[in-house]
């Protein structure tokens, strides 16, 4: 456990270490300025950006990771030599290494999707520069999320492979120190809309994502989603906002959209925000939309090259003509995906993907197993709180009194709010209404519409002491969660215990499956084929679906997958 206790101390720090340096390349911040936590979650984004960008050129192996870990260290060393406020840096740091240190230990991997394609494309990243055509291999390597590019440039010959796991167990830790930090805030300057808006998302983010398995490609999705809300909340004058907060505002969103194609529409987020500002050109013509195109423009060429489609499977961006493009996998990827989302699985009547998805021959299916059983049961306990708010605010003594409806709607931000999260659960709902998609706006749907109906700035029925004491309980009660579930598995010895299983689904498998090789006509070695079981983090190229027609050729040193046609 001490390997897990020391990379948990290790990966935080590199995250901070990135944090300051976007923080001052993108922002100019002086060392002094830095704010531990905001400024530490744009180092998620630079490590993206820096994969991502390797990636274009080098196979991101443990040569390259190695460098980037030692000069990450180095530079944290500088920052923490330079910075003032040591003792804050220390305990956010401590902090941080023991909740990752319980996130980690004896987790679960997210099943079975890691397993599926997130394990498999992080080696494939490790093993391969850029592949082109890499979804006629399978087609979930088009889904995938920026967090696996953060997570192959963690593997490095100082500290075992599993260390790729640390970005996304750091990310709950340093997210609910956001939360809290804000939450604060709000109480000192005495914004009681803003005050209960962060406490009702806390407690449901504490609720929502206390666990490694459960968090994947959705939960960084969702919990980045909440910060865009916040940090749009939070702007002092959405009409003449500060163009560091516009532009922490569109890298979020931005970052959004590579987490989770779905979440391309969190744009409208800083849209609003240039469209109502006073001073448009002065934001348009700044120097850090450079940056912010690079960004967004190399993870569509990504895209383009891995599956011929800017937003995969979203067949209006895809470009027929390209040597591995493939129709029909975009449209079966992409109908399979939607008739999934709204239950196909649980449905009695195997109906085709189009006939089941049309004329809301779904919502029966739908309404009955996944909205019951995964919505009701999920938001049922954000209600119940939300319930239990109202019903002190009857109690407390002339809260309703005099209630100005007017002064209701003088809340610009949130009536912006409400306007986009109702276009997003409309959206959702209508296109891919599974509940790991749309936690993010369907909990703050229902926050912001409580808010905005029952909560004025002027009058306020709760104490703030006791708010901070259920905050602090509840982050206390699933860290007893996490060390109970560590001590109850202290006898697992599954083969990289106490690491989450990489090598394989089945935790009592001792070692790591060779699969087989599949070669084309001429003998050449195409990918390794794991008859029909996940492929986790094996060699590379790997797939659970065998296809005869896949053939493979090389050009200026660039693999590409494509199907022979005829």
């Amino acid at each position: 456990m001490i390997n897990i206790f020391i990379s948990s101390l290790i990966g935080s720090m590199v995250v901070i270490a990135n944090g300051y340096i976007f923080n001052y390349l993108i922002f100019k911040k002086k060392i002094n300025e830095f704010n531990i936590y905001i400024d530490s979650l744009l180092g998620f984004v630079l490590i993206g950006f820096i994969s991502l960008l390797i990636n274009f050129f080098l196979p991101i192996n443990k040569n390259i990771s190695s460098i980037f870990l030692i000069f990450s260290l180095f530079v944290f060393i500088y920052f923490f030599l330079k910075f003032e406020k040591k003792n804050k840096l220390l305990l956010v740091l401590t902090y941080l290494t023991i909740i990752t240190f319980v996130i980690i230990t004896y987790a679960n991997i997210n099943r079975p999707d890691a397993g599926l394609y997130h394990l498999p494309f992080i080696k494939i990243l490790n093993e391969n520069k850029l592949i082109l055509g890499l979804t006629n291999l399978h087609y979930r390597f088009g889904h995938t999320s920026i967090f696996q590019y953060i997570s192959a440039l963690h593997v490095n010959f100082f500290l075992k492979e599993e260390f790729l796991n640390i970005p996304l167990a750091i990310l709950p830790g340093l997210y609910f120190l956001y939360l809290f930090k804000n939450f604060i805030d709000e109480i000192k300057r005495k914004n009681e809309k803003n005050i209960i808006i962060l406490f009702l998302i806390t407690a449901f983010s504490l609720y929502s994502f206390n666990r490694f398995s459960g968090l994947g490609n959705d939960g960084p999705a969702n919990i980045f989603f909440f910060i865009l809300i916040i940090q749009f909340l939070i702007v002092q004058n959405i009409k003449d906002i500060d163009p560091d907060e516009f532009y922490k505002i569109v890298i979020f969103s931005l970052f959004l959209l590579m987490l989770k194609p779905f979440m391309i529409f969190g744009l409208i987020i800083p849209m609003i925000l240039l469209l109502i500002n006073k001073n448009k050109l002065k934001l348009i013509k700044n120097k850090k939309n450079i940056f912010c195109l690079s960004l967004i423009c190399l993870w569509f060429l990504k895209n383009i090259f891995v599956s011929g489609c800017i937003i995969f499977p979203l067949k209006e961006t895809c470009f027929d003509n390209l040597k591995y493009s493939n129709t029909e996998i975009v449209n079966i990827a992409s109908k399979e995906a939607e008739a999934w989302a709204k239950g196909y699985p649980d449905s009695k009547i195997k109906k085709g993907f189009d006939q089941y998805n049309s004329n809301f021959n779904w919502v029966g299916t739908w309404s009955k197993n996944h909205f019951k059983k995964k919505v009701i049961e999920k938001i049922l306990p954000l209600l119940i709180l939300i319930l239990l708010f109202i019903s002190f605010s009857f109690v407390g003594k002339n809260y309703y009194k005099n209630l100005n409806i007017k002064n209701i709607f003088n809340d610009k931000k949130l009536l912006y709010l409400i306007y986009f999260l109702t276009f997003y659960m409309i959206l959702w709902f209508l296109k891919f209404p599974v509940y790991r998609f749309g936690i993010g706006f369907l909990s703050s749907f229902i926050i912001i519409i409580y808010v905005f109906v029952f909560i004025s700035n002027e009058k306020k029925f709760y104490n703030n002491k006791i708010l901070t004491i259920i905050l602090v309980s509840g982050f206390l009660v699933i860290c007893t969660k996490n060390i109970n579930r560590i001590i109850n598995k202290l006898d697992q010895n599954y083969y990289n215990a106490p690491w989450p299983a990489m090598y394989s689904m089945n935790e009592n498998e001792n070692k790591i499956k060779k699969f087989e090789k599949i070669y084309d006509k001429k003998n050449n070695f195409l990918f390794f084929y794991s008859n029909g079981v996940e492929c986790m983090y094996s060699s590379s190229p790997c797939s659970n679906y065998l296809n005869r027609n896949i053939q493979k050729t090389i050009k200026y040193g660039y693999q590409i997958f494509f199907y022979e046609k005829g």
